[in-house]
């Protein structure tokens, strides 16, 4: 009879626990500590030599983030993986572009060399390393009940995401306690899309509260749908009107003037839809404080009964002359 083949066993994987979107990360049980023996010096040396160590590359300007506030982040590191850390970085002058060497805009990168520790938690603390420099921080150092999550965006709207200097994303980060990445893209206005299929791209979340994670992503899509939330706007509103498209001109105006003139006067932000614009409405959108939206959307209405009755004494005005020579 035929020989049955061995069972084959197959590796151990990190579990994932998913609840509505969100990804706890399983953290590794401790290990008991033991005291360490004083190696010999030989012994020492003959380490060393070996190359018992790891080497991390990132970009220079995120080696503030690895070593953090008084070298907290990277003492944390050590503590955490019973490694020691040794930073290389290029000094501030180094980064600057000399006199003579204008146009060389070459990359500066800092070396982070691992030693100490066993070779599993070095590996740990080169990922760790690598997270911090990539999205700004790193399972390892969260709590417990650590996640991750993510939304889908229109490339366009990064930029409405961080706000004017960081405005936006930090009020998120802040008042909900949670990590925003900003995924790199290179799309532009002027990329042509083809076919009817939008490019997206992916705003990572974590958190160690499951519900301010949920919060912050309501949060991202309505900046996406509205342009403002509690969190980030506080007591700001908006109201839609729909405006046919014959009379887009009128509430742009001349060289944009009018549009400017509403921005301005009433401190409003008003957002024409387009095809252009990925906007989830066809109407007129008007965002700010209750009482300047009113007087903006009021002000719009004024601008299209105007054009309206423009046309009418332009029609009458044409039939009024046909109607005296008969």
């Amino acid at each position: 009879p035929p020989v049955p083949a061995p069972a084959v066993r197959t590796p151990f994987q990190s579990r994932i626990v998913e609840e509505d979107g969100w990804e706890t990360i399983p953290k590794k049980s401790k290990k008991k500590k033991f005291p360490k023996q004083q190696a010999a010096p030989g012994l020492a040396n003959a380490a060393a030599t070996n190359g018992a160590s790891l080497s991390v590359t990132i970009d220079a300007s995120r080696i503030g983030i690895i070593i953090g506030p008084k070298g907290a982040t990277m003492n944390a590191i050590q503590e955490k993986t019973g490694t020691k850390l040794d930073v290389n970085a290029p000094k501030l002058d180094d980064t600057k572009p000399s006199g003579n060497n204008q146009r060389s805009s070459k990359k500066q990168t800092a070396t982070v060399v691992i030693t100490e520790g066993t070779s599993e938690t070095r590996q740990l603390a080169k990922t760790t390393i690598l997270d911090l420099a990539d999205r700004g921080y790193a399972a390892l150092l969260q709590a417990e009940g650590f996640g991750e999550s993510s939304v889908s965006v229109h490339p366009r709207f990064l930029s409405e995401i961080v706000g004017p200097g960081g405005k936006i994303i930090k009020a998120i980060q802040s008042n909900l306690d949670v990590k925003l990445t900003i995924p790199k893209t290179d799309w532009t206005p002027k990329t042509m899309q083809i076919g009817n299929i939008a490019p997206s791209v992916r705003v990572g979340i974590a958190g160690d509260n499951p519900q301010k994670v949920k919060t912050a992503k309501q949060v991202l899509r309505d900046l996406c749908d509205y342009h403002h939330h509690e969190v980030t706007h506080p007591g700001f509103c908006h109201k839609e009107i729909y405006v046919p498209h014959e009379f887009f001109h009128c509430v742009i105006g001349t060289r944009g003037s009018e549009i400017k003139h509403i921005r301005g006067n009433y401190r409003v932000d008003v957002y024409m839809p387009s095809e252009e614009s990925w906007c989830t409405t066809e109407n007129v959108v008007c965002v700010g404080k209750p009482n300047d939206v009113k007087k903006a959307i009021s002000y719009i209405e004024l601008l299209m009964d105007r054009d309206s009755e423009s046309r009418e004494q332009k029609y009458s005005d044409e039939l009024g002359g046909d109607s005296h020579g008969w």
